[in-house]
């Protein structure tokens, strides 16, 4: 268990806004920071950062809470381990509140943990004796430092059959989860079990947030009918398609940059972070994929492909291209030499001569498809050609922006002298076909998996008081106290608002006996039982204070507190006397429908009487708030 204070002194250290910037684009917008949503497709930005308050809330699908809530939608970890991660961030050493003791605990660390470990030990492995092999071809034959081997973990599974699976043992790790990773393979009809990773040089695969969440491996045999790489199965924590080799050291040049250069392998990307081309990244070895595509959206719009000048090479850039141009990015490729890729090509030439080869033989995805037609000899042949021309403006069909799809018609025209006419006419059944796709797609549970559930609405008088209360917090217990003594007369509709009240009260109750000890909205948000409390608070925080002039109050901190105070008592007083007017209603609309005399007397009566009780409950709650406003 990490302890509560320590958990809000990590929360208060780390910098919200710098923690997700390493995920997505934020761009400032006023005081708060907006981007994109990271949890669904749109346009339009509607995620906020509040870089004052330290949380955020996504407007599209409803989701919103603190610095530790993020790493938990992000890396599809605990709440325990985001805290772990988020303290890992920001400096702060909590191994003595997360240190296992026994093999017992050792035995149910978590996925993660036990990837961190298996990196750890390859890494050993490379710079021991055993890992001579492995270090002679990383560093002799391809050239790499220590300092690029130490950087990007690499390290070395040695040539036996158990060498991993006796350190596990030792260290106290669960077989079965290891063999979950793939880290271990199971003989079943043998009942044996050893190691999947032999005579290999590893490559940690990680996540943007820097966790190891698979592993890679080239062989070092000689051998045609040893694959040459081996991967991590595909898991719930290791999806291929979803990720970007090297994406955690280049997210950050691939921002400040504008544009990605893309290439293939394992080897092109070290090779060019060695040389100084820290925005490069790789697609683990697949054709690029529209998750990919997604996440590099995130960071840039600008993607250059460097894939490898054969066949299979050019064929993956080409369905690449379709892939960025749907996502709306801009994509750009770059023809190596024959026989060369991105490692040898800057190994032998160095960095500025990459830079300049790169920028000198950029093409546009037009020309690049024009040159991959007319090499194959597609463009020789009337038939031929007009089925390249089709699969040309095809590709120009996905851009989603109609104005960029015109322009790059236009280009098309004129570079194959093509009239506007018959390309426009393609494109118009392009057009259709690729609605009809969106209007299938559109039926798919995917699309819609992200989008807010539907819920009741909480009322006006509710969010006022629970943002009043909120907010009341930042300057001291005094709202809390009489929320906490009037407790029992509070009848809150929405159960997130009910929930929301019950946890500040408790959280109050907690530390009642400490006056000078202030409760803190963003921390206390990941603290909630449920999403929905999460979210609402979030977004109660996010939106603006409870007066939106009060920043330009002479005296702001006590004005907007005043302020507070003042929305939490009217919002209070609604809250209490909707009940009695609720039933009110109900009695007179029963007065109405009865033709029973008796009844009819008894349901005036009822009406007078709750016409008093509202009224010296009105009476009674304005001279409390009157007095508590003014300080009496």
């Amino acid at each position: 268990m990490i302890p509560q204070n320590v958990i809000d002194d990590i929360r208060q250290r780390a910098d919200i806004a710098e923690i997700i910037s390493d995920y997505i684009q934020l761009n400032p917008s006023g005081r708060n920071l907006k981007a994109l949503s990271p949890f669904t497709q749109e346009k339009t930005p509607s995620f906020v950062v509040s870089p004052d308050k330290q949380i955020y809330k996504c407007f599209s699908t409803g989701k919103g809470g603190n610095v530790f809530t993020f790493v938990m939608e992000m890396e599809k970890v605990s709440f325990p381990e985001a805290v772990e991660l988020v303290a890992k961030r920001t400096g702060i050493d909590i191994s003595r509140f997360t240190a296992k003791e026994t093999p017992a605990d050792k035995a149910e660390e978590s996925r993660t943990t036990a990837l961190r470990w298996a990196a750890r030990l390859f890494q050993h492995t490379l710079f021991g004796d055993t890992g001579k092999k492995g270090l002679a071809y990383l560093s002799g034959e391809r050239a790499l430092t220590p300092e690029t081997i130490t950087a990007f973990g690499l390290g070395y599974a040695p040539e036996s059959w158990d060498y991993l699976l006796q350190e596990a043992h030792r260290a106290g790790l669960n077989e079965k989860l290891l063999a979950e990773l793939g880290l271990i393979a199971v003989n079943r009809q043998k009942n044996s079990r050893y190691d999947a990773f032999r005579n290999r040089v590893i490559f940690p695969i990680q996540s943007v947030g820097g966790q190891v969440v698979g592993f890679g491996g080239r062989t070092l045999r000689n051998d045609p009918d040893t694959p040459k790489y081996l991967n991590s199965p595909e898991s719930p924590i290791f999806e291929k398609s979803k990720l970007l080799y090297g994406l955690h050291t280049a997210k950050q040049e691939i921002r400040r940059m504008e544009i990605a250069i893309l290439v293939e392998g394992y080897m092109d990307v070290l090779a060019l972070h060695q040389a100084g081309v820290t925005n490069a990244v790789a697609s683990c070895g697949t054709a690029l994929t529209r998750h990919q595509a997604k996440i590099l959206r995130k960071y840039t719009t600008t993607v250059l492909f460097i894939y490898d000048a054969d066949p299979a090479g050019k064929k993956s850039m080409m369905g690449g291209i379709d892939i960025l141009l749907a996502e709306g990015m801009t994509p750009y490729v770059v023809m190596l030499p024959p026989g060369d890729d991105p490692d040898s090509f800057v190994r032998r030439e160095g960095r500025q001569e990459f830079l300049q080869y790169a920028d000198a033989n950029r093409l546009s995805f037009i020309d690049y498809q024009l040159r991959y037609f007319r090499d194959s000899g597609t463009l020789d042949q009337p038939d031929a050609k007009a089925g390249a021309i089709r699969a040309i403006a095809r590709t120009v069909s996905i851009i989603p922006d109609r104005i960029r799809r015109e322009l790059y018609l236009q280009e098309l025209s004129a570079k194959l002298r093509i009239s506007m006419q018959a390309l426009q006419e393609f494109m118009e059944h392009a057009e259709s076909r690729q609605q009809f796709r969106q209007d299938r797609k559109a039926s798919v549970p995917e699309r819609i998996e992200h989008k807010p559930q539907r819920s009741e609405q909480i009322t006006v008088p509710e969010k006022t008081f629970l943002k009043a209360l909120l907010e009341s917090t930042m300057y001291g217990n005094a709202v809390l106290e009489f929320a906490a003594s009037h407790e029992e007369m509070l009848e809150l509709q929405h159960p997130a608002a009910r929930e929301i009240l019950a946890h500040m009260v408790h959280r109050y109750r907690q530390d009642c006996n400490n006056t000078d000890a202030l409760i803190d909205p963003a921390t206390e948000i990941s603290m909630f039982a449920t999403a929905e409390a999460r979210n609402l608070a979030a977004g109660l925080l996010i939106d603006q204070p409870v007066s939106d002039r009060w920043q330009e109050q002479p005296e702001a901190e006590r004005e907007h507190a005043r302020r507070c105070l003042t929305a939490f008592l009217d919002a209070f007083r609604t809250i209490i006397l909707e009940p009695l007017v609720r039933r009110k209603k109900h009695v007179t609309e029963s007065l109405r429908r009865e033709n029973d005399t008796g009844k009819a007397l008894a349901l005036q009566k009822e009406i007078i009487d709750l016409n008093a009780t509202i009224r010296k409950t009105s009476s009674d709650l304005g001279v409390m708030i009157t007095g508590i406003v003014e300080g009496r």
